[in-house]
């Protein structure tokens, strides 16, 4: 919440001092080092979380994740189609093939893990935005401008990162509102804005001032 990425640091490296085989002490340290850009460490670290604990679907789900955000995403879906044989129903293994997905240009089949990582997961916001990102890269932006009107409508019962809206907006191909949302996030400090350095989905956006004074802002770069 309060973006200190050092401290974060320091505050990981010693719970694994204070207990080196705590596997959910390595999963989130590598949860740290993956959104700042660390990729080999995260995985590093994930991977001795899942050897830890090889039945955890969190660890397996969130190699997954840190395999695609390094880049590395084949083996990303190779491991979450191993989380789901652990168990089918788990919305977060489904959220992120849906994210892979995307990546691939495998539109159709990201919106059908994001619908089902929706109804798994009892209406996650991200299974929406991913879902409705798919449909706006696929050519579907009626569907899609559908989801952003959910997704607002259901902000007035619930919260809804604006980081979600925000993905939908730039999967359209609308970058002042995308930015707009993202800086709403940042007054909100929306939580999913620890992705914003690491998440493909806004690599058409990197060369922007405005989104690299984001990453300034969020702690990222100096």
């Amino acid at each position: 919440y309060e973006w200190n990425w050092s401290e974060a640091e320091n505050q990981f490296r010693r719970a694994l001092e204070l207990d080196p085989n705590d596997a959910d002490s390595h999963l989130g340290y590598a949860h740290l080092l993956s959104n700042t850009g660390r990729h080999a460490e995260g995985l590093a670290e994930v991977k001795r979380a899942r050897e830890l604990d090889p039945l955890n679907l969190l660890s397996n789900a969130l190699e997954g994740q840190f395999l695609l955000h390094a880049g590395q995403t084949d083996e990303a879906l190779t491991r979450l189609q191993k989380t789901l044989e652990l168990e089918p129903h788990f919305w977060l293994a489904r959220l992120f093939a849906s994210s892979a997905y995307i990546e691939k240009g495998m539109f159709a089949e990201a919106a059908a893990e994001a619908h089902q990582a929706r109804d798994f997961s009892g209406g996650s916001s991200h299974a929406m935005a991913f879902g409705g990102c798919a449909l706006a890269k696929s050519g579907k932006k009626a569907e899609a401008r559908g989801v952003v009107d959910e997704l607002l409508k259901s902000s007035s019962e619930r919260y809804i990162p604006p980081y979600h809206v925000a993905l939908v907006y730039n999967g359209l191909g609308e970058r002042e509102q995308a930015l707009a949302w993202l800086e709403r996030g940042f007054e909100q400090r929306d939580p999913k804005m620890t992705f914003l350095k690491v998440e493909p989905k806004w690599n058409n956006l990197r060369d922007d001032p405005r989104f690299k004074d984001l990453l300034r802002r969020v702690g990222f770069t100096q």
